[in-house]
């Protein structure tokens, strides 16, 4: 627990490192001021999939690993926060995309099958994600905002993987070579995500902003494996915890538009039960820069 933590004092650390020591408001937008914030984003990320599959609900035996990596994808999203006089503030983002490429590689480990088997199939797919959180800003001052925030978030993604070729010694399972041209298994994971965590904004200059948001989250999984012309459909659900970052600097065009750019890293380590009464443990990751335009009303 300490570890999933970890992420929120560095941000509080970072915010008050970077504050300026006195408060000054010829800025356009002061951070005390309360208002609305809209825009849209476009997001270039990566990410992974990684799940080991074993022989019963214990790890004792495991009997295959399949590794989807890296899963690029481009995403378009639009966000909004609203600020209340309360201090109490709204903020929350929806997004979709498409997973343009990637690589699934399978493994197949004895006694279960042998000799060891390790394959490559080409990878992509879709994506869409969603969240949005309710706080409250306990330090609100011109050049500086704080506050903490709890809610919501659903992150889902369907991945194709067509075709086969094998890489260890294995003489049964893709021999001869399957074409990319065949869809062999579809990958679909649904996370639905509780969301703590804390949110704060630093003006670095009288236009430029850096906004940090860090939130620990415990999942609740759906997934779903289809070997098509194998054993077919395999449904899963279980939960876990992770985290979810992300960093923003902005500049202020004027009163009402802003321009920007920032990085984001989410990650869930998983578990979950199948159909079979089988144990699946899961490492997800995807992360990647994002570019954004911003439009507030006061």
């Amino acid at each position: 627990m300490k570890k999933a933590f970890a992420p929120l004092k560095a941000l509080l650390i970072l915010l008050v490192l970077s504050a300026p020591v006195e408060a000054d408001e010829s800025h356009p937008n002061p951070l005390d001021q309360s208002g609305w914030e809209i825009g849209a984003r476009y997001w270039y990320s990566t990410g992974r999939n990684g799940y080991n599959y074993y022989g019963d609900t214990t790890s004792s035996l495991l009997v295959s690993r399949l590794t989807y990596d890296g899963l690029t994808a481009h995403s378009g999203e639009v966000y909004f926060r609203s600020d209340l006089p309360s201090r109490v503030f709204v903020k929350g983002f929806v997004g979709a995309g498409s997973i343009g490429d990637g690589t699934l590689i399978d493994e197949d480990f004895p006694p279960v099958i042998a000799p060891y088997s390790k394959t490559s199939s080409e990878a992509d797919g879709s994506l869409n994600y969603a969240s949005i959180d309710l706080g409250y800003a306990f330090i609100r001052q011109p050049n500086v905002r704080l506050g903490a925030f709890a809610g919501y978030g659903r992150w889902y993604e369907s991945v194709d993987a067509s075709g086969c070729q094998q890489e260890a010694s294995n003489p049964g399972i893709c021999v001869p070579s399957v074409p990319a041209s065949i869809k062999l298994i579809n990958e679909t994971d649904t996370w639905n995500l509780l969301r703590i965590g804390a949110t704060g904004d630093v003006m670095l200059t009288e236009r430029l902003k850096l906004t940090g948001d860090a939130a620990y989250v415990h999942a609740w999984q759906r997934a779903t494996d289809n070997h098509f012309y194998t054993f077919g459909y395999d449904p899963a659900s279980g939960g876990g915890d992770g985290f979810q970052l992300e960093a923003i600097l902005s500049y202020q065009v004027n009163d009402a538009l802003s321009l920007g750019t920032g990085g984001r890293w989410w990650h869930l380590s998983t578990s979950a039960v199948d159909s079979f009464d089988q144990l699946l443990t899961y490492d997800t990751d995807r992360y990647g820069v994002f570019f954004q335009g911003g439009y507030r009303f006061n």
